[in-house]
């Protein structure tokens, strides 16, 4: 009879410590997926930062006037910012953005027991 329970306890303390172990990979996965999103995000701030700081020079170039290109630029922003606002609601932007974003962070191997 003690060996029949030692036994179970043993299978459980085993089917604990596999769970474990799924559950760290997991959550591990998960994290270096976000830390790669964070990183990608930051790169392309810069690239956004720099490639618009150069885009304002060369409308600046094209106009003459320094002040002109950057003005010209912000209103690119604008439009973008309200054309976003405008669709912030929309169902089908939410969902390709939700999507997107669980596809990448949630990818996990299918694992069969």
């Amino acid at each position: 009879m003690n060996e029949i329970i030692s036994t179970i306890k043993k299978l459980i303390e085993v089917r604990f410590n596999i769970l474990r172990t799924e559950i760290t990979d997991q959550i591990s996965s998960v994290a270096a997926r976000i830390a790669a999103m964070v990183l990608m995000l930051l790169f392309a701030s810069f690239i956004l930062l720099f490639g618009s700081i150069a885009l304002a020079f060369y409308f600046s170039e094209i106009y003459g006037s320094t002040s002109i290109g950057f003005l010209m630029l912000t209103g690119i922003y604008l439009l973008l910012f309200f054309l976003l606002y405008l669709f912030r609601n929309a169902g089908t932007f939410q969902g390709i953005l939700k999507n997107s974003i669980s596809r990448y962070v949630f990818l996990f191997k299918d694992r069969k027991d």
